[in-house]
């Protein structure tokens, strides 16, 4: 059996995927999405050095680059799904890496959220910022808690000042309530959802309001409660994935959902969890692979 990883770079996921297949006795395929060639009205849809990817049990898409390159990859990879089961869902990642589409799936869905404003007029952005205590701007693409801006005690002229800076960076101004952590510590939680369960789950903490663990977050152990088990599984399904990383706030009205990650790196959690990430994934890419 041949399953994919689709990745433009190798990275501690892919090993981690890669070293777990080879132990369930799968033939692990390193897929540059750069590197695959699509063909239409063709025998043979989709080769990658000569050869077709058509006969893998199914792949995970891991990483498919930057650039506009990106848009096509996108694309392939939609085309893709028609023939093998790719793993998350296109349409979830689509769902999941776009900040607006991710909150508004959360309300729908009536799953908890920070309030959250989206605007292109600066001067009607900054009358929406005045709206809450203290408030965070967010590029509506990206992640590893990259490009985040806060403007507690910020002048009426720094304000505007910083969401003309953001505007001309991002084009669009997403703006979320900062929610204060009830325990007055900067942390938040990563749960790690695979199908219907919540395997694993960590506090992020740390000196700095970033918490994120490439902003130099400190992993601890979090325990799975209800309420989390919960929460994680309704956001993972709202957005339409097979598993996904679920960022959690603690607020004095509970859990709330700020983003959905998925592609979710469990490097972090690896170093608190006695879970099997890999082999969770694994398990149910062959369950999802039988229903596809």
């Amino acid at each position: 059996m041949r399953m994919g990883i689709i990745s433009e770079e190798r990275d501690w996921v892919t090993d981690e995927l890669k070293s777990k297949m080879e132990k369930n006795d799968i033939d692990p395929v390193i897929i540059q999405p750069s590197k695959i060639i699509s063909s239409i009205g063709s025998d043979v849809k989709f080769e990658q050095n000569n050869r077709s990817i058509l006969d893998l049990k199914c792949a995970f898409v891991r990483n498919i680059g930057e650039g506009v390159e990106m848009f096509h990859r996108f694309d392939m990879l939609k085309y893709l799904e028609n023939y093998i089961p790719i793993i998350n869902p296109m349409d979830g990642i689509e769902n999941a890496g776009n900040k607006f589409r991710t909150s508004f799936l959360m309300e729908v869905h009536k799953i908890p959220h920070p309030k959250t404003i989206v605007a292109e007029d600066v001067n009607k952005a900054l009358i929406a910022a005045d709206k809450f205590e203290d408030v965070v701007l967010k590029p509506l693409f990206g992640n590893q808690g990259k490009g985040l801006v806060r403007v507690k005690g910020r002048s009426t002229v720094a304000k505007l000042k910083a969401l003309n800076t953001f505007k001309s960076s991002h084009g669009v101004i997403y703006m979320q309530e900062f929610v204060n952590n009830p325990n007055n510590v900067y942390r938040d939680i990563r749960a790690f959802a695979v199908g219907d369960k919540v395997v694993s789950a960590m506090y992020r903490t740390s000196d700095n309001w970033i918490t994120n663990i490439r902003q130099n977050g400190v992993p601890e152990k979090c325990e799975i409660t209800d309420e989390l088990t919960e929460i994680v599984l309704a956001a993972k399904d709202a957005v339409g994935l097979v598993y996904g990383g679920v960022d959690i706030l603690e607020s004095s009205e509970g859990l709330k959902v700020i983003e959905v990650n998925a592609c979710p790196s469990w490097e972090g959690l690896s170093r608190i969890s006695d879970a099997d990430i890999a082999q969770s994934l694994i398990d149910e890419a062959l369950n999802y692979s039988k229903e596809y």
